[in-house]
């Protein structure tokens, strides 16, 4: 499986861009959207949560420091949200590549996740360029992204692989993944530190992969921590499972893709 979507890396590559920028098209900024809508974000966050919530139960962070902190956990849950939220409508949205040509529909669900990705970088240069600014240390630890979003990454391709699979024979689904996702937003430690909640909670908050990845994100880009070798391995373990278990059933329910649409 891995060695056939390699050989198809740039068909994946074309459609992933096609995907990252189909969003703009038609739009007058194009794609400078892409940097302003995270920006704009940015600084509802410091309004709002800095100037309104700042005091916080374990720490007293200036406006722009809590919401860099804030926003540093908000990074990974926008990227799966942002592929996953859309996964269960791909294909059917798509039917063309699935009724009137011999096409690998396995490579859309990896392009709506590789576009995501795009967002996730955008989201990330944000979040550097507003702790450069801020009264908030540099720590190199922030080049450590890369490593702390790869088991969200496989975690969101076989999430997507299964919604998009699913969502071609029961269509309401689609209409329980925003709910999911914005339950989702609220269990995921994100407008919180997982320590400020009871320990005895915190090793079953912590069953939450999206909780991990919040702590991940606030450990390498506000602290300089290094992403926990247990906490990772856990995400990772989780994302080979979604991975590979994802696209068994995508590849399980494809051959009758055409009769469903």
């Amino acid at each position: 499986m891995v060695r056939d979507l390699w050989a198809k890396r740039e068909l994946i590559a074309h459609f992933t861009w096609r995907e990252f920028v189909g969003r703009y098209r038609g739009a007058h900024l194009g794609l400078a959207l892409s940097f302003v809508s995270p920006l704009f974000l940015l600084a509802i966050y410091t309004v709002v949560f800095g100037s309104l919530y700042r005091q916080s139960r374990t720490e007293n962070l200036g406006a722009g420091s809590f919401a860099i902190t804030l926003f540093s956990a908000l990074v990974f849950y926008n990227f799966m949200s942002d592929a996953v939220g859309r996964a269960s409508k791909l294909l059917v949205e798509n039917p063309n590549y699935i009724t009137k040509v011999v096409f690998p529909v396995e490579i859309l669900p990896v392009a709506l996740v590789g576009s995501s990705l795009l967002h996730f970088c955008v989201n990330v240069l944000i979040l550097i360029s507003g702790i450069l600014v801020s009264p908030m240390h540099w720590y190199w630890t922030v080049l450590l992204f890369p490593v702390a979003v790869f088991p969200l990454l496989l975690i969101s391709l076989g999430v997507s692989w299964f919604l998009a699979a699913v969502g071609v024979y029961f269509r309401d689904v689609a209409a329980f993944v925003p709910p999911l996702m914005m339950a989702l937003l609220f269990v995921s430690a994100i407008f919180y530190p997982v320590s400020s909640i009871p320990e005895a909670f915190q090793p079953w908050l912590l069953l939450n992969p999206m909780a991990c990845f919040s702590e991940m994100g606030r450990g390498i880009f506000t602290k300089g921590e290094l992403p926990p070798m247990g906490m990772w391995s856990y995400c990772f373990g989780i994302g080979v499972v979604c991975f590979f278990g994802g696209y068994a059933v995508f590849h399980r329910l494809k051959r009758n893709f055409s009769d469903a649409l």
